[in-house]
């Protein structure tokens, strides 16, 4: 027999007791044991001294193959043990990535979103058919954590690392609405007053996200001259108006974001922002109830 006719079977020894040394959870699954290709594979990933390039060229099959054939479970704890072999692999990132997919195929998203923390603090970014894994992994974090602040540092990271490789305008959006969970309110206008500069945004599920924000900035910009000290002031002026027929007056205090529409209507509906005031209503008919109600 050849040399080469040799590698083969000795590659599948060893591949075979590598995978025991790792415990019987790493054992090949059924559904992947008859791909002939698989035992080589693993025995040119798993052979101590290995390129790390090599090792790469010989997982990413097996990362895909494995996730076509569901077995995410065993292919998650398989690259552990790969990472906790080779810790400074430079591909690293890549199967943290397949990492934290397999465990959002299999529900456990708390999981995947420490797989993805860990890929950016511990692993140099890499690049995969032109994409960015690090990029990839902080949009990850900052659509499905549940931590508004965690969500504003992957976004501000986004803008200030990758300016060209994202939506910047529905980026900022975004960012402004983490802002307004926590309460930063001028971090909010600020990103607010930059989504502007992208009047082509879509903000899906939003379509009138740009009137929201001019309405929103509108408000805060304005001198709130309209305003009162306390509410009992505010309603004896607006009874004084009708009680007179003071269009003037009731103009006076309404509020600049003023709008009118119905239970029926959406914000989104254009009739809802035709400039109006509280005085074209005023008629002799008009009355008030003596005690408001709360």
């Amino acid at each position: 027999m050849t040399r080469s006719g040799l590698i083969f079977p000795a590659l599948i020894a060893s591949t075979l007791f590598l995978l025991m040394s790792c415990g019987s959870d790493n054992a090949i699954p059924q559904s992947l044991s008859q791909d002939k290709e698989i035992p080589e594979l693993l025995g040119i990933a798993l052979r101590p001294g290995t390129d790390p390039a090599m090792r790469f060229a010989a997982l990413e099959p097996i990362i895909g193959r494995s996730r076509e054939a569901g077995e995410v479970e065993w292919l998650e704890a398989f690259l552990g043990k790969v990472l906790e072999s080779y810790p400074t692999d430079p591909y690293g990132a890549y199967y943290l990535m397949a990492m934290a997919e397999g465990a959002r195929e299999s529900g456990s998203g708390d999981l995947s979103l420490d797989y993805l923390r860990r890929l950016l603090k511990n692993y140099p970014d890499i690049e995969i058919k032109g994409n960015s894994l690090h990029l990839l992994a902080m949009e990850k974090i900052a659509a499905e954590t549940t931590n508004p602040r965690e969500s504003a540092a992957m976004r501000l990271e986004m803008k200030r690392h990758y300016p060209d490789r994202i939506n910047q305008g529905l980026n900022l959006y975004r960012l402004a609405g983490e802002y307004r969970k926590i309460g930063e309110w001028d971090a909010m206008y600020q990103a607010y007053q930059s989504y502007l500069d992208y009047p082509d945004t879509f903000v899906p599920n939003v379509p009138d996200a740009r009137n929201r924000v001019l309405s929103d900035l509108s408000f805060h910009s304005s001198n709130k001259s309209w305003t009162m000290e306390n509410l009992d002031d505010l309603v004896a002026t607006v009874k004084y108006a009708i009680r007179n027929q003071d269009a003037q007056l009731l103009t006076r205090m309404q509020a600049e974001p003023f709008f009118l529409m119905n239970w029926s209507q959406e914000t989104s509906d254009p009739f809802t922002h035709i400039p109006m005031t509280l005085g074209s209503f005023l008629k002799p008919s008009i009355r008030y109830n003596r005690e408001l109600e709360a």
